[in-house]
């Protein structure tokens, strides 16, 4: 690498490192830390929910989805866009005037306390799945591009995450995701002409890629909508997006996050997406499509740039991993070390601070164990929404919009999304057509809806007590 490179990388990571300090100063108390005090204003939570959900596989992941089927890769993020409105529409008002802080808490003042804890810990499992993507992303595009070994690079980025997550929590990252939303979108614009004007302009781009890529539909229906319920499901369920609904000032900053996100996407989604049919003129045979970015950062653009790019990737993946690593320390705190390890006793706020920190820790560790051992982004990140988005999704749009909803009901659809859901992925597959053949995502909740309506009917009506917290949506 070029001196160059390594200080525009250098420069990123000093400049999240120096905002994350400066939140620390503020972060007194453990509301400090996992909810910024519930004070987060428009710029602070658009910025930093949009930040957030551009993660390292959604300029890596898409590159290479782009790079093996052209525009039509663009739904990788457009998959995104209606959930995000339909959220800021039906979702976020009702979920911040239930007063609760997670969806599991929902769960558990809708359903009970044992609906509760299962969500939460597959909430933590996913939230591990899915922040082993991050870290891979990370690592292994410094590590292609200036060929140092894999596990050290992970290290780099593990430890500038750590370091200004757990000492500024929630705060320190909505302020460092507002800068890196910045440089992610000054690495993009910058790539696009570069990569273009190295493979001839548009003219002999059209020229060497199949006249196919450049129709946005050429994937053909199921899979942009396996991907949007894949986003649909997540979102909504999702402690690392909610977050910031919930620490928001108020309703109308909350839905307003929700709808620049979702802006934020079309144009994200399109320019990425082009930036895969470049890769595919550049690169025609490339091995690895995962790599289909590095590779343009590290061949073609001119020093200096380059390093502003590959900090823009950085900045993608911390900036999803810190929301992550926040969104496990939340849930581990308010759903489980609250409700039941100390449940009926007081602690003191600096112990609850203290616990959280140490979770963040412990988190990060787990996300580098899948990082290590797992290769496939795609896979991870299905996985990780089968997890907890696709099982949790019903029985969560159940609580708040059908009073007819039983516990028996919501446990049942919650193990059955999950048997139905990883049963698919693993071995229906591509291996069967029909309706066994579907996105497994989509069987799993199509399933899991039966299954709801059903036991509901065959069980007892839920009581005036699980019923309260309705009344005040």
């Amino acid at each position: 690498m070029n001196f160059l490179d390594i200080l525009g990388i250098a420069f990123v990571f000093v400049s999240v490192l120096f905002i994350g300090w400066r939140a620390t100063k503020k972060t007194k108390t453990a509301s400090d830390y996992l909810m910024a005090s519930h004070s987060l204003g428009k710029i602070q939570a658009g910025f930093s929910m949009a930040a957030s959900d551009i993660g390292g596989n959604a300029v890596v992941g898409a590159v290479a989805y782009a790079y093996t089927c052209g525009l039509g890769g663009a739904w990788y993020n457009w998959g995104a866009v209606a959930p995000m409105f339909l959220l800021a529409l039906f979702l976020v008002k009702r979920l911040r005037n239930s007063d609760v802080s997670s969806v599991p808490e929902l769960l558990g003042s809708r359903y009970n306390s044992t609906t509760r804890l299962i969500s939460v810990i597959l909430h933590v499992l996913a939230i591990g799945a899915t922040l082993g993507i991050q870290f891979t992303v990370a690592a292994s595009a410094v590590s292609t591009i200036s060929g140092l070994d894999y596990n050290m690079c992970l290290l780099i980025t593990v430890v500038v995450v750590l370091a200004y997550t757990m000492g500024g929590g929630l705060l320190a990252v909505v302020n460092t995701e507002a800068f890196q939303f910045v440089i992610i979108c000054v690495a993009i614009s910058l790539v696009i002409p570069f990569s273009l004007s190295a493979v001839g302009g548009m003219d002999q781009l059209v020229q060497k890629v199949p006249g196919e890529y450049f129709n946005i539909f050429s994937q053909g229906f199921i899979a942009p909508l396996s991907l949007g319920l894949l986003y649909l499901f997540d979102y909504a369920t999702n402690q690392s997006i909610l977050q910031r609904a919930f620490a928001a000032k108020d309703s109308s900053t909350a839905r307003f996050a929700f709808g620049f996100s979702s802006a934020v996407y079309i144009v994200f989604g399109l320019a990425v997406a082009f930036i895969g049919v470049i890769a595919y003129g550049l690169y025609p045979n490339l091995e690895n499509t995962s790599t289909a970015y590095a590779v343009i950062v590290k061949d073609i653009l001119p020093h200096g740039v380059s390093g502003i790019a590959l900090g823009g990737l950085f900045a993608a993946a911390m900036s999803t991993a810190d929301s992550k690593i926040m969104a496990a320390s939340t849930l581990f705190v308010n759903d489980i070390y609250k409700p039941f390890i100390r449940k009926g006793k007081d602690t003191a706020d600096k112990k609850i601070l203290m616990t959280s920190r140490i979770v963040t820790l412990l988190v990060c560790i787990l996300g580098v164990s899948v990082s290590l051992y797992s290769d496939s982004i795609v896979q991870m990140m299905y996985v990780g929404g089968l997890f907890y988005g696709t099982a949790v999704f019903i029985p969560m749009v159940m609580a708040l919009y059908w009073k007819r909803g039983t516990t028996a009901a919501a446990l049942t659809s919650i193990v059955v999304a999950c048997v139905v859901g990883l049963y698919s992925e693993y071995f229906l597959s591509g291996k069967v057509d029909g309706l066994l053949g579907m996105p497994s995502n989509l069987l799993a909740t199509i399933i899991s809806v039966v299954v709801f309506v059903c036991v509901s009917l065959m069980t007892p009506k839920p009581s005036e007590a699980q019923l309260e917290i309705t009344k005040k949506m």
